[in-house]
């Protein structure tokens, strides 16, 4: 039976505490929650993160998490970062939030829409994000 894989419908990522994962996904990055009723009344065992027209689970998981050599790659479209001065700024915005950007960002990454600037910071997990303008 041959299939065409068209596009990603969502991806689900386990974090060891749900309120550090939304303060760092949701509240700083600012991702729209979905399915938090269903989570609570346990329905489903995730609460999902609307990136585009995709969704990332976060699952809680009270295993420990090797986050290892993954990451996790989002394209963020703002026309307050163009430049480097502003990318800079937001590195700063997301250190003072309590988060790490890696050492030697950003960098010009190749992607699915060709190169340009990223920057890979930290989740609460330890997690790589990518934080790609595009």
């Amino acid at each position: 039976m041959p299939i065409d894989v068209v596009d990603i419908d969502h991806t689900a990522i386990r974090v060891s505490d749900l309120a550090d994962a939304l303060a760092f996904y949701r509240d700083l990055l600012g991702l729209e929650t979905r399915d938090t009723e269903r989570f609570a009344a346990e329905e489903v065992p995730f609460v999902a993160l609307v990136a585009g027209g995709r969704h990332i689970h976060l699952v809680p998981s009270d295993e420990p998490i090797d986050v290892g050599g993954e990451h996790l790659c989002l394209l963020v479209r703002s026309a307050a970062v163009d430049t480097r001065a502003e990318i800079d700024a937001l590195i700063a915005e997301i250190e003072a939030a309590g988060y790490t950007v890696e050492d030697g960002e950003p960098n010009e990454r190749y992607g699915a829409y060709g190169n340009d600037w990223a920057i890979y910071v930290r989740d609460p997990d330890g997690r790589r994000v990518e934080l790609k303008l595009h």
